[in-house]
């Protein structure tokens, strides 16, 4: 039996807005963002550490990066709770990020996202 949880836990990187999170949060799942664990500014590396030590599904816009360090990670055999990338939007765009995302949350659990590189289209 697996010890990770079913649901999946965000971590969404300094380029989300932080109310992302918090709406996120209002339709009952856990997430948290890099300002509010007081990440600015730290490496997409660390990002992804943090993340992945805290047991959390990375999400970012940063495509290019995310796709290099999910090779990396492969690779080298190392462990991650997933490292989802979605196409950036404009604030007004805000509802269609979030039902993006909580379409992940509500189809996809913990087990099948852990260790995957997944782009979220629109």
């Amino acid at each position: 039996m697996s010890k990770a949880p079913l649901f999946i836990r965000l971590y969404l990187d300094e380029d989300f807005h932080p109310g992302i999170a918090a709406a996120i949060r209002q339709h009952g799942h856990d997430c948290l963002s890099a300002v509010e664990a007081g990440a600015l500014g730290a490496p997409d590396e660390v990002q992804l550490a943090f993340a992945a030590a805290q047991g959390r599904c990375i999400v970012s816009f940063n495509v290019a990066d995310f796709a290099e360090l999910a090779t990396e990670w492969a690779n080298s055999g190392r462990p991650h709770a997933g490292i989802v990338v979605t196409q950036q939007v404009s604030l007004r765009r805000f509802g269609d990020l979030l039902q993006r995302l909580l379409n992940l949350l509500d189809t996809t659990t913990a087990d099948e996202i852990a260790n995957t590189f997944r782009y979220l289209g629109p």
